[in-house]
């Protein structure tokens, strides 16, 4: 097994990057990492005999816009997805800007056959600690029924096989539980989803039980994913800071945080995206993960053992046979 790495891409640089390709070299000596990057910022790495460097001197950044990958061919981002394309790699990983990998994806990497969109997951954490993955979180701004129908056959795959969930709930999105709820694309998709016998499907869901763990896969389209996506982020940071305010702002509030500091940071480790690792784009012939943008060492080494157990597992073509059957 092979496995490209975008080492230059994400928030904090290569030193992370590097760290955790150190960690997984060590603990996976069966599998060839693929690093790409500037030489001179990995060369600790070069001790590795599982570790093969490819020089590259560009970076796509945070700011770059997704056409700009486009002029980046020399970058660590377009190199690793090249291998991937030239079956020199069977997964790709990185913590680049989300939009220009996918992007780049989209560009130099095949799609799954008969796959119409492919699409980003994302995996929540939630209130009972299960987990749920949500998609399409932002890959498309429009979709069909059919590309829904597609996502949740993906998801329950994706569930089964890298989260060991046996028989994997799904649930759409929508904007109330009844069957009849939302617009014609929905009312479609809800039926598409009730007569597919490899989805277990749950029904319709509404977007306040996101967080609760109570569906182990959420269907949604792009342009909605995103919103609830980034909606979600942002009321729980806020409150997280609206709750350490108000416990610091006076004596009492301070000696009630001291006391419960270790349920407090419980709770934030709970909500915390280091514990669920990267996100699989989905639909693509080649195992493609996004890590956080701002990954550490721990985080990015999620994401990559994420990638090593979707590839021991061959979850892209149990994807296809699923697809096609």
């Amino acid at each position: 097994m092979k496995i490209a790495i975008d080492a230059m891409s994400g928030d904090l640089g290569s030193a992370p990057v590097v760290q955790a390709c150190a960690t997984f070299a060590k603990n996976h000596p069966d599998v060839t990492l693929c690093v790409c990057g500037k030489e001179e910022e990995l060369q600790t790495l070069a001790e590795f005999d599982n570790i093969e460097i490819t020089d590259a001197r560009d970076v796509v950044t945070m700011n770059d816009s997704v056409l700009g990958v486009r002029r980046k061919k020399e970058s660590s981002m377009v190199k690793a997805l090249m291998m991937a394309r030239n079956d020199e790699a069977d997964a790709v990983v990185s913590c680049g800007n989300t939009g220009a990998f996918y992007t780049a994806a989209m560009l130099f990497v095949k799609r799954i056959e008969g796959v119409e969109k492919s699409c980003l997951m994302a995996t929540l954490p939630t209130y009972n600690g299960k987990g749920t993955c949500m998609l399409d979180v932002g890959a498309n701004a429009e979709n069909t029924a059919k590309h829904l129908e597609d996502f949740a056959l993906m998801g329950s795959i994706y569930a089964r096989e890298a989260r060991d969930i046996e028989n994997p709930t799904v649930a759409l999105l929508n904007i109330g539980e009844e069957e009849h709820k939302g617009n014609e694309m929905h009312q479609e998709v809800y039926q598409l989803l009730s007569r597919n016998k490899n989805i277990n499907f749950a029904g319709n869901m509404e977007g306040r039980d996101i967080l609760s763990g109570k569906y182990d896969i959420i269907v949604t389209d792009g342009f909605t994913g995103n919103v609830a996506l980034k909606a979600t982020e942002g009321a729980a940071l806020i409150i997280m800071k609206a709750m350490k305010e108000a416990m610091l702002g006076s004596t009492k509030g301070k000696i009630g945080a001291l006391l419960a500091k270790k349920d407090l940071y419980s709770l934030k480790d709970k909500f915390d995206y280091k514990s669920v690792g990267g996100a699989m784009l989905m639909g693509f012939s080649k195992t493609i993960v996004k890590a956080h943008g701002g990954s550490d060492a721990v985080a990015f080494g999620s994401a990559m053992e994420l990638a090593y157990k979707l590839v021991s597992h061959d979850v892209t073509t149990k994807m296809k046979e699923g697809l096609q059957g």
